[in-house]
């Protein structure tokens, strides 16, 4: 195992927690823990003074809820005023010093743990598992950490996973590791600087964050994020809940709606039934002594899974659509839609997706595990940062640098046709700079002549009435829905700068070969350099904001 393969990466998240690391052939994979979890469930129980986490944990829920604690990475950063109790957390949240903790019996009496003491013990058994999987001790992790997560999370996460014996070189957005994970733009050149604009959407236990990125050159840019903390893969469960816990009462007369150590043990095993969906058209559920002694069987099929989620569905969309208005962007504008998350396994959930992103070019890449792109990102992250010290990480991350303003239009050339070329799309970082060629068009020709422009962003709709429909004798006559076509462009503007190149060596068409740089600094200021690489002349002009 290298040095740079021992720094790993995790995504530390409410329900689950995920390790990743570059295997021999330098792909990022997720490792599994001693019981063979590659998704080991964000819990912590103790047995005495013995303490376990993962699937040992989350069975542990039901049995002992005062001995086990779940859902606690939620509550890091926050007073106890802000503090939340998840559904399927086991342990009560309490005040100690205005910050949330749990009350945990321990054989030597009660002890009280805070959401950062808790998140430190689950973190060290984390590190134990992947020094354990790797056979060497870990030298630091790159961390994920979702778009919403206020600076003092983000401080707190970082204490907890130090005083686990884990050296943070990093944090990341969720949604930049999921990309990098699928290696989004990572092959940029000055001749194909793969320009696209992304969505990734993290649909985790408890939360959805939907984040739009421009990817320019290599470079990632967070455009605008929604999210919403109401709705996630426990939302499914709750509906699946509702269904057997009637359906439970109808078979045996027994109400559990009111038991917590029923309904506990009834929601670990909703999750198994909605994973099996994921796969399968029906899937079994079983719990043994559910209530009163009686057992509960049942199945259920993914059409009444996904009527039964409709409502959960619609909250996600909704989502969707709030971030693209932040942007001010279409759908059919998006070039990839990324899934993250465990409960993007859903299949309907990639249909829904499909719905708002219906444009033919728009790509959904669900390939990868949507459970470990987030951890395999940050393992691909941590390679590329493994030779550089801690000082020059924390410089090359530092709001002045990375808090860069953005072109807010276009800059682009027009055609002969009269249409508006881009060069440098809106939405891209600054500074930046662009290269780009061109030839004569014509023998003898004298001079090259280029002018930029500004492009104003166009979205237009127009509505298509549908052809009338030839009916027959007996039918009634409807009317179909008129169909919405979109049309997004940039409409040419101001001009923002032009220049003229004497040429040398045009005596044929296509003879001379013209290079052309773009930059814009920070400050929107544009400088244009035109020079003929079989020649002498260079023109140099600029437009200063």
């Amino acid at each position: 195992m290298s040095e740079s393969n021992t720094i790993i990466g995790i995504n530390f998240g409410t329900a689950y927690t995920s390790i990743a690391y570059l295997n021999k052939e330098g792909r990022a994979d997720c490792l599994a823990n001693e019981e063979g979890d590659r998704q080991i469930a964000s819990a912590l129980a103790f047995h005495g003074d013995e303490e376990v986490i993962g699937s040992q944990a989350k069975s542990d829920i039901a049995r002992h809820p005062n001995h086990t604690i779940a859902n606690f990475r939620a509550n890091l950063g926050k007073s106890f005023a802000d503090a939340v109790n998840l559904t399927g957390s086991a342990a009560p949240v309490v005040d100690k010093n205005g910050v949330p903790a749990y009350e945990i019996e321990l054989p030597a009496g009660k002890s009280v743990f805070t959401a950062q003491e808790v998140s430190a013990k689950f973190l060290r058994h984390i590190r134990e598992s992947a020094e354990a999987f790797l056979g060497t001790a870990i030298n630091g992790a790159v961390m994920a950490v979702p778009s919403y997560f206020t600076e003092k999370q983000r401080e707190e996460l970082v204490a907890a996973a130090e005083a686990a014996g884990i050296k943070v070189v990093q944090l990341v957005h969720e949604s930049a590791a999921a990309a990098l994970a699928y290696g989004v733009g990572q092959n940029a050149s000055n001749k194909d600087p793969q320009d696209k604009t992304i969505v990734v959407c993290d649909l985790g236990g408890h939360s959805f964050d939907v984040t739009v990125l421009a990817v320019r050159s290599g470079m990632y840019t967070v455009l605008a994020t929604a999210h919403d903390t109401k709705v996630g893969g426990a939302s499914f469960d709750d509906n699946l809940i509702k269904h057997f816990v009637a359906e439970f009462q109808k078979k045996s007369k027994v109400d559990i709606s009111s038991n917590k150590k029923a309904l506990a043990k009834l929601r670990n095993a909703v999750e198994v039934t909605k994973k099996m969906l994921s796969s399968g058209n029906s899937a079994p559920c079983f719990v043994e002594s559910l209530a009163d002694g009686v057992d509960f069987h049942s199945n259920v099929n993914r059409m009444r899974f996904e009527m039964l989620s409709k409502n959960v569905f619609s909250q996600l969309q909704t989502v969707i659509g709030e971030v693209l208005e932040k942007t001010n962007l279409d759908a059919s504008e998006i070039d990839e839609v990324l899934l993250a998350g465990g409960s993007a396994r859903i299949p309907k959930f990639a249909l829904k997706i499909r719905e708002v992103f219906g444009g033919e070019h728009t790509k959904i890449l669900n390939e990868l595990e949507a459970d470990e792109v987030v951890a395999r990102g940050c393992a691909i992250q941590g390679s590329l940062v493994s030779g550089f010290e801690k000082e020059d990480i924390e410089a090359a991350i530092h709001p002045v640098v990375t808090l860069a303003p953005n072109t807010t239009k276009a800059v682009g050339v027009i055609n002969a046709k009269g249409e508006f070329v881009t060069v440098i799309p809106r939405g891209t970082a600054l500074p930046t700079r662009r290269v780009f060629e061109f030839s004569n068009s014509e023998a003898n020709q004298t001079h090259a002549y280029i002018a930029l422009f500004e492009g104003d962003h166009i979205v237009e709709k127009v509505e298509v009435k549908a052809e009338p429909v030839q009916l027959e004798d007996d039918e009634e006559p409807y009317e179909e829905e008129p169909e919405i076509l979109t049309k997004v462009f940039n409409k040419p503007a101001a001009q923002l700068v032009e220049a003229c190149l004497p040429l040398e060596n045009a005596s044929k068409p296509k003879a001379s070969k013209i290079e052309v740089q773009i930059t814009v600094d920070a400050q929107s200021n544009l400088t244009l350099i035109m020079r003929e690489k079989n020649g002498s002349k260079v023109v140099k002009v600029e437009a200063k904001k």
